[in-house]
């Protein structure tokens, strides 16, 4: 079997290192593992290499680690531990790594698979446990200490919830101190390696000089590619991802190979040593996938999306809209839909068909008003949308001119003969004179005026007129909005002050009622209203026209009533949801792992107005080999519609724009990203950001950033980016990465 894979591999080394992707190439490759080896250690290695980099695919490798779990618990030992090969006898090295493994894949196991799981695990723990001797272990039991069996059964209880506090974790870490590493059975390198990972699994402090020693090695001295990938793993787990460790997982990845759709590594073939395939890849994959949790976009949800294929849908067959879906087409309901399909779509057949039955209801109404000498809200809506669409000629103004002044109760007045006249029916006719051009100091609109002031201090309601005395009942909301809004182009903000302070007192449950509380005298108890769309969102506009603000309120209580169903089947209360809603530009949350993702999808242009052109092209030469996406260098400096990266000096590039969600503010000495303040002078900071129809990175600096700028694309760490944000800070000569979020 050795000599086999030996053998695939020198062939495998005269082929091209073209044709996969790092990460899914090693994960194909290692999917294979159970039909070419036999080994513990390597069927070990390979489960908990694919466990690691499952996220980092997109297919389920699922089917592929059960596989190696149901090898592992088939040919695991009666005494709980495995062999080098199965079926043969128990081994601490082995059954060290098995345990780890079968670890890592006992939270991902289905319920009935997890108990076996568990069982083999504390099967093989137990085995280790017995086999130790008194300050570590030997290869198998009874036999003498020997570091590479103590770090891996070290390993091994780590990965298990044996921490420091545990005699045998002391013990052996006692005795790997003591060890020469020249002396181990393994390569200094692989045992240092080995050390830090065991360590780390049990909690053990490691300082910050262990990283340090750690990329002195991978920077500088000549490795083995197997020691290479197991130092690169044990660096990820104990140090956060900055250019240094970008730099590691680059040579890394640069001594890999790939072959058709696979990518693997392996030790250059010499007569004293072994390839090393599987245990190397398995490493390797290890360390690139750990820093590598990139979110895959899904599609966002606009929280501002505007429901007019329900809105078109309730369009009758004559071309109106009802006040309710399936009643006969309204006039005001007409309006308000056209209205609101004016932000949906372009003019169309719908709008069409609906001007269509406008103009007839329109001619239909005229004839009434003129018959019944009164005012109706039919007709002031069909005037309304004509008017809106300019479909009245001068003539047919100058007709509803005189339709309207002859349909007056008294000079300036308008109402029924019933009650006499009415504050809801003069407004229509005043806001209708108004819009057909008659001037606002007009005698008959400022008797309206005067009228209507002389009512109420304080809201309009039904007004009640007898030959003795007059009075109005309880004011409502439709009849004050509708008021004022016909007299705030004609009365002075002092005259409309208590009116709109009554309208404010009126709001109730997030939004406007007709009235906020009514009376049910069968019951002897008062209700509170309950809000419509419709005039919660003329009511917010007229109180922001005259400085109240309930614009963040009112966004709430429509999305609220979208969502929960309040407006369904209603045009008028659809189309005032529309009407508001259509007014919030939507941004979808972006972060850096977005990003990330879109550079192997999206073409890029590269944005960077003040960096030599030799600079630009080896970043867009990088970017184009590291990634499935395009780059491109850019012409401009504008950003459009697609993809960008943005390298910029701090302040040349206006951040909310592209997202808003991301506090970003420039001092005089220091820059703002987040919660992190750092100072701007020798800083970078990465900055997502959302267009149209893709993102943006913003690569920032301040003065002494430039060659931050430029090892943040040359070292492949924008391959492991992610967060809200990045900002990476100089500090005694090395870069320090602060992530947002």
């Amino acid at each position: 079997m050795k000599k086999a894979l030996a053998t695939i591999m020198i062939v495998l080394m005269l082929i091209p290192a073209v044709g996969a992707g790092t990460i899914d190439g090693s994960v194909t490759f290692l999917s294979g593992v159970s039909q070419s080896t036999k080994q513990t250690r390597e069927v070990s290695l390979a489960l908990m290499a694919l466990i690691s980099a499952r996220d980092d695919v997109k297919w389920d490798v699922t089917p592929d680690i059960e596989v190696l779990v149901d090898e592992l618990l088939k040919e695991q030992n009666a005494d709980g531990g495995w062999g080098y090969y199965f079926n043969e006898p128990s081994n601490v090295l082995d059954t060290s790594y098995a345990v780890i493994a079968l670890t890592r894949a006992y939270p991902l196991m289905d319920v009935w698979e997890a108990r076996d799981v568990k069982r083999a695990i504390d099967a093989g723990i137990n085995y280790l446990l017995s086999a130790k001797e008194e300050n570590g272990w030997g290869y198998v039991p009874g036999t003498p200490v020997s570091c590479y069996p103590t770090v891996v059964a070290l390993w091994a209880l780590g990965e298990n919830g044996y921490t420091y506090n545990s005699r045998t974790v002391r013990d052996a870490v006692k005795y790997l101190e003591s060890v020469n590493a020249s002396s181990c059975e393994i390569s200094s390198y692989e045992f240092l390696a080995l050390r830090v990972i065991a360590y780390h699994s049990t909690g053990y402090p490691l300082g910050s000089e262990v990283a340090d020693q750690l990329k002195d090695v991978l920077l500088k001295e000549n490795l083995e590619t197997k020691e290479r990938a197991m130092l690169t793993y044990a660096l990820v787990l104990v140090s956060p991802l900055d250019l240094d460790v970008a730099r590691a997982l680059k040579m890394l990845e640069e001594e890999g190979r790939a072959s058709g759709d696979v990518f693997f590594w392996f030790n250059t073939p010499k007569l004293t040593s072994q390839t090393e395939v599987i245990a190397s890849t398995s490493f390797a994959l290890m360390a690139l996938s750990h820093p590598l949790k990139v979110t895959i976009p899904s599609e966002a949800i606009n929280p501002y999306a505007m429901p007019c294929r329900e809105l078109k849908n309730m369009q009758n067959p004559d071309g109106g809209w009802g006040l309710v879906l399936n009643e006969p087409s309204d006039e005001k309901a007409t309006y308000y839909a056209l209205l609101g399909l004016e932000k949906c779509y372009p003019t169309n057949e719908s709008v069409e068909r609906a001007l269509s039955w406008v103009r007839g209801a329109y001619e239909r109404d005229s004839l009434w008003v003129r018959e019944n000498g009164r005012m109706s809200v039919g007709y002031y809506y069909a005037l309304e949308t004509l008017l809106h669409y300019g479909l009245l000629g001068e003539e047919e103004k100058a007709q509803a001119i005189e339709t309207i002044r002859n349909a007056q109760l008294d000079y300036g007045l308008w109402g029924n003969t019933v009650l006499g006249p009415q504050p809801y029916d003069t407004a229509l006719a005043v806001k209708a004179l108004l819009d057909l051009g008659v001037p606002a100091n007009d005698t008959l609109i400022q008797a309206a005026k005067e009228w209507l002031l002389s009512i109420s201090s304080g809201g309009w309601g039904t007004h009640v007129t007898t030959p003795h005395f007059s009075y109005m009942l309880k004011p409502d909301v439709l009849t004050t909005i509708t008021v004022l809004e016909a007299l705030e182009e004609i009365a002075t903000p002092d005259e409309l002050k208590p009116h709109l302070e009554w309208l404010i007192e009126q709001r109730v449950n997030g939004g406007w009622a007709y009235w906020k509380a009514y009376y049910v005298w069968q019951k002897n108890r008062e209700y509170p209203g309950t809000p419509s769309v419709e005039l919660t969102v003329r009511a917010t506009d007229l109180l922001l026209r005259h400085g109240y603000n309930y614009t963040s309120e009112t966004l709430d209580f429509v999305m609220n009533a979208r969502d929960s169903g309040l407006i369904r089947n209603k045009p008028i209360e659809t189309a005032s949801a529309i009407l508001y809603l259509s007014r919030f530009q939507y941004i979808p949350p972006v972060s850096l792992n977005d990003v990330r993702a879109y550079m192997d999808t999206d073409l890029f242009e590269v944005i960077a107005p003040e960096m030599e052109n030799e600079s630009v092209a080896e970043i867009v030469d990088y970017l184009n080999d590291a990634f499935s996406g395009g780059f491109i260098a850019s012409n401009g400096t504008e950003i459009g519609d697609g993809s960008y990266i943005v390298i910029a000096n701090f302040g040349d590039y206006s951040i909310r724009p592209y997202n808003p969600y991301l506090p970003f503010h420039i001092g005089s000495d220091n820059v703002t990203v987040g919660n992190v303040t750092v100072p701007m002078n020798g800083s970078v900071a990465l900055i997502p950001g959302k267009t149209p129809e893709g993102v943006v990175l913003f690569v920032l600096y301040g003065q002494g950033g430039e060659e931050t700028v430029r090892d943040i694309f040359t070292t492949g760490f924008i391959k492991y980016i992610g967060g809200s944000a990045m900002v990476f800070v100089s500090e005694n000569g090395r870069v320090r990465v602060i992530v947002v979020g």
